[in-house]
């Protein structure tokens, strides 16, 4: 588009100094290596109008392509942005359904240790888990676990897509909205995933450590779910956030 600006510019200042010279060498005075004939300046005239005329019309017709070529890529953009922005909607869709499952499978266990999450301290968790039998709470530590990890794997695929969209930008944008409102949720599972660790610690001691041919799935679940928590403790402490 710069280049057809130029170029009509060009042919702008050209047709004016022909204009220019035609007024003052029959108005002002006499210029003289121009001629004094009316017809050899109409034959003059011709001779620009048939050069010009298609140039300008080419001009005319770049300026329109590059126009509609302009407003194809806007409206592309557009659809991007709203695919973007669906993708979005739908990712915290699951991690909000997922977290709530996740709270849900937790009751049982805060049934089984007679203890509330909302409003327990974090040193009580470690006492409350030393009471649960193993042998009873094993199948509900490992439906907390998987449901957990799958929120944290929806929770990262989430941040990175904000973080990776935002990255080159130096304002405020609803995806910081976005970032906020993922960092909050995921604070909310550190009481609940320490809960669940205790827990699997406990049975990993106290059950599967002794039988690990009986026990051979259940113990993979287990250390899978002690192996999270000290990832997740890690990412937690760096990201300076906690109960």
């Amino acid at each position: 588009m710069p280049k057809l600006s130029s170029f009509f510019i060009f042919v702008v200042i050209s047709v004016c100094l022909m204009l220019l010279l035609y007024f003052v060498h029959f108005n002002l005075f006499s210029i003289p290596f121009l001629s004094h004939e009316q017809s050899d300046w109409s034959s003059f005239g011709s001779f620009i109008g048939g050069t010009t005329g298609p140039l300008v019309a080419f001009l005319a017709y770049s300026g329109v392509r590059q126009q509609l070529k302009e407003q194809r890529e806007s409206y592309q953009k557009q659809l991007e942005s709203l695919a973007f922005q669906q993708h979005m909607e739908r990712i915290k869709d699951s991690f909000e359904r997922v977290n709530v499952l996740s709270i849900n499978s937790v009751k049982p266990l805060e049934t089984h240790v007679q203890i509330n999450l909302d409003t327990c301290l974090s040193s009580q968790l470690k006492e409350a888990a030393s009471n649960a039998e193993p042998f009873v709470i094993l199948q509900d530590v490992i439906h907390a676990s998987r449901l957990i990890q799958s929120a944290a794997f929806v929770y990262q695929q989430y941040i990175h897509l904000i973080n990776e969209s935002t990255k080159h930008l130096s304002q405020e944008t609803p995806l910081n909205e976005h970032r906020w409102c993922a960092i909050a949720t995921w604070r909310e599972f550190e009481k609940r995933a320490k809960f669940i660790n205790h827990l699997a610690m406990k049975t990993e001691s106290e059950l599967l450590k002794g039988n690990p041919e009986l026990y051979k799935d259940e113990r993979k679940e287990i250390l899978m779910c002690i192996g999270s928590y000290e990832s997740w403790e890690r990412d937690w402490k760096r990201m300076g956030i906690g109960f």
